[in-house]
């Protein structure tokens, strides 16, 4: 069932990435360096400026009855800053109506365009594709024909393919591998444009947007990625994207594979991180108002059976309070 995914998909993340530039133009809240980034990740890879046009249609064709009245300023997305990046065919925007724009008409602005671009998501050619799939907030371990063992984290997918070899594509999300030895027939995680070849018995690999990211709990593994290849040993992790393999560093493997163990450890970490982590754990979206509170520092360990329960004891931590907006959104704020 292994089939090559188009380099010009675009993936949840990329969607995801956009709906949030998407609502903080929409709401007036972007400052000068704000708008420069916009205008750097519209440029880095023609998918960015897709996926942002189409939440921009879908924020057009959504009657304004079903949209909280949220009062925005400014200009339209494909206003004369961004019109270089804008898709053929999309149309130019106009301006919207000038308002102050308050920290929670920005939050629900941007749950709004969340919320639309989650009821588009379902990727029912990814479900064709994959021998295996959980959904968000589920992990599951499933054993393959030589008796290795993968275990996949929450909203991820794999193909496998033992007919020649023993082979494995993780089309999205992460899975831990337990591999069981056999020399002649090389174990391979195909992920990300690289490969990854086990030269031991465990190791963990992640889509993290642009980037794979690759850690090894049990001796090593060899990474591949063009012309380039990288040895990995246990304790390390690496991360690779389309001409590079680097090392990472800032989280032990031990931190890195707590999913496995059901809690995710964070040490120092800004709150914008472990709310983003934490939020793959849970349908719907959490929300962060402010960029001095989403650079709060976290630490502790997160049970993530209960991603709300989690998300609670943050706020308490921090002494700041979180806002459910139906079942699908939480907002983080002081």
């Amino acid at each position: 069932m292994m089939t090559n995914v188009p380099e010009t998909t675009i993936t949840p993340e990329m969607r995801q990435e956009a709906a949030r530039l998407f609502g903080d133009h929409v709401a007036g809240v972007m400052s000068a360096a704000d708008e420069a980034r916009l205008a750097q990740w519209l440029a880095e890879d023609p998918r960015h400026a897709r996926a942002f046009a189409a939440v921009e249609r879908t924020w057009r064709a959504i009657d304004e009855t079903t949209m909280p009245p949220v009062p925005v300023r400014g200009t339209a997305p494909w206003s004369r800053r961004f019109a270089r990046w804008r898709p053929a065919g999309t149309q130019h925007g106009v301006s919207a109506p000038v308002h102050k724009a308050s920290g929670w008409a920005r939050g629900l602005v941007a749950a709004s365009v969340l919320l639309l671009i989650a009821t588009q998501s379902a990727d029912i050619a990814l479900r064709l594709r994959a021998d295996a799939i959980t959904n968000t907030g589920e992990r599951r371990s499933f054993a393959l024909p030589d008796g290795s063992i993968a275990l996949l984290n929450t909203d991820s997918a794999v193909a496998v393919d033992f007919a020649d070899g023993r082979h494995i594509r993780l089309l999205r999300g992460e899975a831990a591998f337990t591999v069981a030895p056999d020399p002649a027939r090389p174990f391979v995680v195909e992920a990300g444009g690289g490969t990854v070849t086990a030269l031991g018995t465990r190791f963990l690999v992640r889509l993290d947007g642009d980037e794979t990211r690759v850690a090894v709990t049990e001796h090593s593994v060899r990474i591949d990625l063009n012309a380039v290849s990288r040895l990995v040993r246990e304790g390390e992790e690496a991360g690779y994207g389309r001409d590079r393999i680097s090392p990472l560093a800032g989280q032990s493997v031990h931190d890195t594979d707590g999913w496995t163990r059901g809690v995710i450890r964070v040490v120092n970490r800004p709150l914008a991180d472990v709310v983003r982590e934490i939020g793959r754990y849970r349908s719907g979206y959490i929300l962060v108002l402010g960029d001095g509170l989403s650079q709060r520092r976290v630490n502790g360990v997160f049970r993530l059976d209960d991603p709300d329960r989690s998300i609670d004891a943050i706020g308490r931590s921090l002494g700041i309070r979180s806002t459910r907006i139906g079942g699908m959104v939480t907002i983080l704020h002081d």
